[in-house]
């Protein structure tokens, strides 16, 4: 690891504006665009689309980068193979804002949606960082009362922005992606005022009891299986309904690269599951 990584959070030169949607998507799908405190929210669904489910969708980017090409390219496939409503919030991003500021714009995207889409079934789904706003969000809400989403669905998600995990060593040398001592800086900032153990920056220390069904996928050589790993051992302590899948020498985050066999399989899997009925429902 070259330290490309630490020079671009401590000169925080990551792109805060969001990538363009692709214009292929306005001649192919419905794309609606709202605002929240001046940040967009975009919705985006197949034009012959009156789906019963929504996926509420947080990309990755260690808190501090806008959503990218990429993120799009995985957002038409979760249309294509869902034939979901997915809607996309521009959250506020790190070092400008911190994690209670993100959550507070995340309580109204979600209580919008609860009052415009009261009997859909809703689904939290997040890659890496947004994995960890999609995990700490519904931890939150169910301490609030607030109705839990029907799923939540991480990919590589980033799950304790302490870096504290004795097993990280293990892997720091195979992920080609992640540093430690950025994710170290770019946690802290992002955590803000709290603590990086706080639950709502590092939901792996978060209650899991009583939440909806938690689906991760993660990689053999991504740094962050440490705690997927650790997430995935505390749904069994508390038994609540999870998938666990890992694949074998996948890197962080390979989700959003929609070519590789290992992603369409994820897609395949993903649309399975947001169809099952009910939550006891498991064909793997």
């Amino acid at each position: 690891m070259d330290g490309k990584m630490e020079r671009k959070i401590l000169e925080n030169t990551y792109p805060k504006k969001a990538a363009n949607i692709p214009k292929a998507f306005f001649r192919k799908y419905k794309v609606q665009t709202v605002t929240q405190n001046d940040r967009n929210i975009w919705e985006i669904t197949g034009k012959s689309s009156d789906s019963e489910r929504i996926i509420l969708y947080l990309h990755g980017g260690a808190y501090y980068a806008n959503i990218n090409t990429q993120h799009w390219k995985l957002i038409e496939q979760l249309v294509l193979k869902t034939n979901a409503r997915v809607v996309v919030p521009d959250y506020p991003l790190s070092p400008e804002s911190v994690c209670v500021e993100v959550y507070q714009f995340m309580d109204e995207v979600y209580k919008q949606l609860i009052i415009r889409y009261p009997d859909k079934r809703i689904a939290f789904m997040g890659d890496s960082a947004g994995g960890g706003i999609a995990l700490g969000f519904a931890q939150k809400i169910k301490n609030e009362e607030v109705k839990q989403p029907d799923e939540i669905i991480l990919f590589s998600p980033w799950l304790d922005v302490s870096m504290s995990n004795p097993d990280l060593v293990k892997f720091e040398k195979d992920d080609k992606m992640l540093n430690v001592n950025a994710l170290k800086m770019a946690g802290k900032n992002y955590a803000g005022s709290l603590e990086v153990s706080d639950y709502r920056v590092s939901p792996v220390n978060g209650n899991f009891n009583d939440l909806s069904r938690i689906t991760i996928f993660t990689g053999t050589k991504d740094l962050l299986i440490t705690d997927a790993r650790r997430c995935k051992q505390l749904c069994e302590e508390v038994d609540i309904p999870f998938n666990y899948f890992e694949y074998r020498d996948m890197f962080h985050d390979w989700v959003i690269i929609p070519g590789l066999k290992e992603s369409q399989d994820v897609m395949d899997k993903v649309g399975t599951i947001l169809h099952q009925q009910t939550c006891a429902e498991n064909p793997w």
